[in-house]
């Protein structure tokens, strides 16, 4: 199980995530968009239906599925690619 404080340090591939354009106002809801298939440097790459989404990350706020819950993280926190957000945490520990 991932703790949610961790979640943007983890490989996010395979989460269930919805999606909101941050340019649009805070009342609309989050778009399903089905599971995260790769995610790259700057981009989040869903399915759904067999229909295959990119997802610039600092464009969008992002919600994902967990055990125990959802979360709700900018994009611009999932920026850069997944080992080296690895990084990022054993630099903080430190």
């Amino acid at each position: 199980m991932i703790s949610p404080k961790y979640l943007i340090y983890h490989d996010l591939i395979g989460f269930e995530v919805k999606a909101r354009l941050k340019s649009k106002s805070k009342d609309i809801e989050f778009s399903d968009v089905g599971v995260v298939i790769d995610d790259t440097q700057n981009m989040l790459i869903t399915e759904k239906d067999n229909v295959r989404k990119n997802f610039i990350k600092k464009d969008y706020d992002f919600r994902f599925k967990l055990n125990n819950g959802t979360l709700e993280v900018n994009g611009t926190k999932i920026l850069g690619n997944p080992e080296n957000r690895l990084r990022n945490l054993k630099k903080k520990k430190w």
